[in-house]
């Protein structure tokens, strides 16, 4: 038995999407730590396409908001992934460097996550393997966030607008990590 309930996406992205983006567009511009910042805007590859290191950066910060908004505000979402310390100490193994397996793994997981909706069945939809609102709501919330920055610009994006969505979700992938990073992990530079 599934612990997943239909939705009606319409009501989501009228209700639960726009008020988490108004939490999330509150807190934008919020302090990140530098250690958490030079792995979230790492120029180490680029989601958005080339010469939108703006955007780029822009939707991360996003991600990242949106998780923290998420752990705010659902119960379920205070509990890290499960999953994520075993991937993490996987690419630590290969870096030797807990900022760069952050990275690393990160990337890893927007490289596979379908640009569409993401069906809770589908085994590269790690936004479904998040504890929270669910890969529907995140999918809606990262379009939302999307649509609001195209809106501000005065040329169109180089490339499909949907591919965008992997720089939102580093941004949260990124958060995810660091709520599952062991307590002695260190994002500063290696001793």
């Amino acid at each position: 038995m599934s612990d997943l309930l239909p939705v009606d996406s319409g009501l989501v992205r009228q209700t639960l999407v726009e008020t988490l983006f108004g939490e999330v567009e509150k807190r934008s511009d919020e302090h990140i730590p530098a250690e958490v910042a030079s792995v979230l805007l790492s120029d180490a590859e680029a989601f958005a396409g080339a010469g939108e290191t703006v955007l780029d950066h822009d939707l991360r910060r996003f991600g990242y908001h949106a998780r923290r908004v998420e752990v705010e505000l659902f119960e379920p979402a205070r509990r890290p992934a499960e999953w994520m310390p075993g991937l993490l100490r996987e690419h630590l193994a290969r870096t030797g460097d807990w900022a760069q397996a952050l990275g690393a793994a990160c990337a890893g997981l927007v490289r596979t996550e379908p640009i569409g909706k993401p069906s809770p069945t589908d085994e590269a939809a790690h936004s479904w393997r998040v504890p929270g609102p669910g890969g529907h709501v995140r999918h809606y919330l990262a379009r939302r966030t999307i649509e609001d920055f195209l809106r501000e610009r005065d040329q169109p994006v180089a490339g499909d607008p949907a591919e965008l969505k992997r720089a939102w979700l580093y941004g949260f992938f990124v958060r995810a990590g660091v709520e599952a990073l062991p307590t002695d992990a260190s994002l500063g530079a290696p001793a």
